[in-house]
């Protein structure tokens, strides 16, 4: 396996990322990256060839024969639409691959051009393909907006609208990993809802996390709510729900929309339950949930630091 081979492979891609990018983000095509790179290519099991694209200002293309990924640390499994993700963080670190290159994991086939080796892929290996040249245009966007796309952060799509909105919370708020969103009832009436707010804050603060709610401060320049509480849920690695009824017999369906919208992102989200919140309620049953006494606020301590060590 030659340089000629990651030639192919290395131009086939930039013109994949730059077709994308055409369709999608025609408005930020004059400053995506790759429009010149260097290249890099290795060799896993004679089944997997990675292809590393750097970004460069200018240039002609730096490439070089392909090396044998050889690391004593690489993941056991071997590349698959599964662990996608898990590859592409090894690779990255190991690396040094900043947000503004492009990795490729493809599988190797027979062919005497691209055109070929494409034909020769099974429906699976081209999954592999699409799923990340749909990662790396993710993390080209993030950089374009100045998003750190080296950690677990993403916009889901269909949410991009709040990009603006996501980067000044962050500036606000720079630690992704260790926000926490707090869904519970807003009453600011209510002195014992007040109290169990600030216990929870207190509790999370102490451990090293941030606590954020969503009346904390509005985005949006419309001063949307729902975009706003969207800010905080996609801004925020994990959450917690409150359920209770005391201050009104029901079960809050805001706190019920949040809790739904961060499991759909598989964020982990911790279930805290008033002793007396019925069992019976169909949209969370199977949940296993910590209990607490909402009289006594600081009886949440032990179920909300027993969720931290499993985080």
């Amino acid at each position: 396996m030659d340089s000629g081979y990651l030639s192919d492979w290395a131009f086939s891609l930039q013109g994949t990322f730059q077709n994308v990018v055409q369709s999608q983000f025609s408005h930020e095509e004059y400053r995506w990256p790759l429009k010149e790179f260097d290249a890099e290519g290795y060799v896993w099991k004679n089944d997997f060839f990675i292809v590393i694209l750097r970004h460069k200002v200018s240039g002609i293309p730096s490439m070089g024969n392909p090396k044998i990924l050889s690391n004593s640390d690489i993941p056991l499994d071997d590349p698959n639409i599964d662990n996608l993700e898990n590859w592409h963080n090894y690779l990255k670190t190991t690396y040094s691959i900043r947000p503004q290159d492009a990795l490729m994991i493809i599988s190797i086939v027979d062919g005497k051009n691209v055109q070929e080796r494409w034909n020769n892929m099974n429906e699976r290996q081209k999954q592999m393909w699409h799923k990340q040249i749909s990662m790396n245009i993710t993390n080209h966007y993030y950089h374009l907006k100045g998003f750190d796309a080296l950690g677990d952060f993403f916009i889901p799509p269909g949410y991009l609208h709040v990009t603006e909105e996501c980067q000044q919370f962050l500036r606000d708020n720079p630690d992704y990993n260790k926000n926490v969103f707090i869904m519970m009832k807003f009453d600011e009436k209510n002195i014992q809802l007040k109290k169990l707010e600030k216990e929870i804050r207190t509790i999370f603060k102490n451990h090293g996390y941030n606590p954020v709610r969503a009346d904390d401060k509005v985005y949006p320049k419309d001063r949307d709510l729902w975009n706003n509480v969207c800010v905080y849920m996609i801004c925020c690695k994990q959450g917690i729900a409150i359920l209770e009824n005391k201050i009104k017999l029901e079960y809050n369906p805001n706190v019920a929309i949040e809790y739904g919208f961060m499991r759909a992102l598989n964020k982990r989200a911790l279930l805290l339950a008033d002793n007396s919140f019925p069992k019976d309620r169909a949209d969370i049953v199977g949940k296993i949930r910590e209990k607490f006494e909402f009289d006594n606020e600081t009886t949440v301590k032990e179920p909300i630091e027993k969720w931290l060590k499993e985080l």
